[in-house]
């Protein structure tokens, strides 16, 4: 079969590639997924930079990619519930990626049935910016209907499900940020209120939020705490780890030292606002996906697509992905699928 995979840090073009490799074998907890969709996420492209080498460094070459859709061809001897034929999406695990494939390999937990209502390519854009947002603002901010919540680039794949979740299921006020281009079409995503960040400095505002969901890191993110009302919470997904974030990458004990130095002014700037903060990655959990499903299903959130590319024009797409423009998800799909 073909895939694509990192064969060096840096530049995608120089290194990613396609390879000819084995189909790939099956434990006994695992389903084999003909695929038929991936999505690119910012992650995949920070990965090939060689901007995670400290916290995801597998050997080289290695597969890539996290979102998919597509349907099962065999099922493992333990696995009960999925059956070959079915139409399943899943976001694979950050220590078996590989959804950039004609087929992959993945624990059947972590698998989920498909949205009904969906084609393969919009199924494909949902698994990791659903996990995000649900681990965030559910499980970490454990946000409340009618809560007030800023999120950051609500135009990007991550913001724009976000912004659906947090106002149409969440019941959140939402405000965010995005270009004037993208301001109104923002809006009719359902944010109550659009900051044109071109045009005005969003930390001018005299406005307070129970919530920060911090997509953009940096001085994003040591800003936020500044506009929080007093209890509030930042969620981040690119900003300096939390306390929890050595356990969560399973870190040893030298590294475990150095990530909760490089978290102790965040902690405390935490703590001076009276406010709790939460940098974390992603967990591939099936039993959320079929729960996001019905979501989908019920047309509370809508997927956001903002190309699609075909197989063979994978490494283009990761670089139009790393433009950082993308306008919604860009999708993959895999043109020697049936």
């Amino acid at each position: 079969m073909r895939r694509l995979e990192i064969i060096a840090y840096g530049d995608i073009a120089r290194s990613v590639h396609f390879a000819e490799v084995p189909e790939p074998t099956l434990a006994d907890d695992e389903v084999l997924i003909r695929v038929e969709a991936a999505s690119i996420n910012p992650i995949d492209t920070k990965f090939i930079n060689g901007h995670l080498r400290r916290i995801m460094a597998p050997t080289l070459p290695a597969a890539i990619g996290f979102d998919a859709c597509g349907h099962i061809e065999k099922v493992g001897a333990a696995v009960r519930g999925l059956g070959p034929g079915e139409r399943v999406y899943l976001r694979a695990p950050r220590q078996k990626m590989g959804s950039f494939a004609e087929y992959l390999a993945v624990a059947a937990r972590f698998v989920a049935p498909a949205p009904r209502n969906l084609s393969a390519a919009e199924a494909a854009s949902i698994p990791l910016v659903a996990l995000t947002t649900v681990q965030g603002l559910v499980d970490r901010a454990q946000a409340e209907p009618g809560q007030r919540i800023l999120i950051h680039a609500g135009s990007g794949g991550l913001g724009s499900f976000a912004v659906q979740y947090a106002k149409h299921v969440l019941g959140l006020v939402v405000t965010t940020t995005a270009s004037s281009r993208n301001s109104d079409w923002v809006a009719r995503l359902g944010a109550d209120t659009v900051i044109e960040y071109d045009r005005e400095d969003y930390r001018r505002r005299d406005a307070r939020y129970d919530i920060v969901f911090d997509t953009l890191g940096g001085e994003t993110t040591r800003d936020a705490f500044a506009l929080l009302r007093r209890g509030g919470c930042v969620v981040s997904v690119a900003g300096p780890p939390d306390w929890q974030f050595a356990r969560q990458i399973e870190a040893g004990p030298l590294k475990s030292a150095l990530l909760w130095a490089i978290a102790l002014p965040m902690e405390w700037r935490a703590r001076r606002n009276g406010a709790r903060y939460y940098r974390f990655l992603t967990e591939s959990d099936g039993a959320r996906l079929t729960e996001i499903a019905e979501v989908l299903d019920a047309g509370k959130v809508k997927p956001v697509i903002d190309s699609v590319f075909g197989f063979d024009q994978s490494i283009a797409a990761l670089e139009h992905q790393a433009g950082g423009h993308a306008k919604g998800k860009v999708i993959i799909e895999m043109t020697t699928a049936g």
